[in-house]
């Protein structure tokens, strides 16, 4: 909503690219409900857990987990930083993500339980996370799981809704 608000000053290659960049991030979003893949609700601490658990046995590796859309309640311990991403476009590109949506942003998020876990935000869900959500404050957070590691699942953050509020995600 943001990027369409502020158009009016911006050059028609600008434009162009802030219209890919709202299209990638819908796509995205759209591309789990028309494959009849909803927003899995996960109990971040037990999926963590869990994915540490199945690692475990192909130490050093990851596995690319297809970005299964997921959604969780954590925390915003950080706000998100630009961060120079690669392999977060290497394991969307195995799992078929067309458009590849924009990810130069890296938050942190805390669980329930106080674990601290990094996770991916496509560029659209960083603007309005500085915008819409005080660091320590509560949200829904929805996602794909696009891979794991030795340290637990990698997450990248499409959308949020604050706690508290009624809507659904967007």
């Amino acid at each position: 909503m943001a990027a369409v608000a502020t158009m009016g000053a911006c050059t028609q290659k600008e434009k162009s690219e802030v219209t890919d960049q709202n299209q990638a991030a819908r796509s995205a979003k759209e591309g789990a409900k028309a494959a009849g893949r909803e927003f899995e609700a996960i109990e971040l601490d037990r999926f963590i857990e869990r994915e540490i658990a199945d690692v475990g046995e192909f130490k050093g590796r990851k596995l690319v987990k297809m970005a299964v859309p997921v959604s969780f309640a954590a925390r915003m311990k950080r706000r998100p930083e630009e961060k120079q991403m690669t392999y977060i476009y290497t394991a969307l590109e195995v799992a078929d993500i067309r458009p590849l949506p924009e990810v130069g942003h890296r938050m942190f998020v805390e669980s329930k339980e106080g674990r601290i876990v990094p996770v991916y935000v496509e560029k659209q869900a960083a603007a309005r996370l500085v915008e819409e959500l005080a660091e320590g404050a509560e949200a829904r957070f929805s996602g794909y799981h696009v891979y794991s590691y030795s340290k637990g699942p990698a997450l990248l953050v499409v959308d949020f809704v604050p706690a508290g509020r009624e809507e659904g995600v967007r």
